[in-house]
């Protein structure tokens, strides 16, 4: 698992610069703050559409969950966003804490 984050939040790390990066774990806040649960795709349409994307939202999502924020619902859905994002990705069910 730790091997897993590590790449993501290197592919984070390649992509978004530190304030992208703050921006997307504001936007999880929001998400967690509004939604008993959400998903990936909730943040991205927080974020907008011309926010650069990478794979390195799961890093910060699995950031906000070590930091008591989220936590893994344990189930799972489809993404639903469309272009890029539309790829039948399987993601993750966050609960707020």
């Amino acid at each position: 698992m730790r091997v897993a984050m590590a790449a993501s939040q290197a592919s984070a790390n390649a992509k978004w610069t530190a304030l992208q990066q703050d921006q997307v774990d504001v936007a999880i806040r929001k998400m967690a703050r509004m939604m008993p649960e959400f998903t990936a795709d909730q943040v991205w349409y927080e974020l907008g559409a011309t926010f650069p994307v990478t794979k390195g939202m799961t890093a910060r999502l699995l950031v906000a969950q070590r930091q008591g924020v989220i936590k893994n619902s344990g189930t799972i859905t489809y993404a639903e966003r469309g272009g890029v994002h539309d790829h039948a990705q399987r993601l993750t069910v966050w609960q707020s804490v």
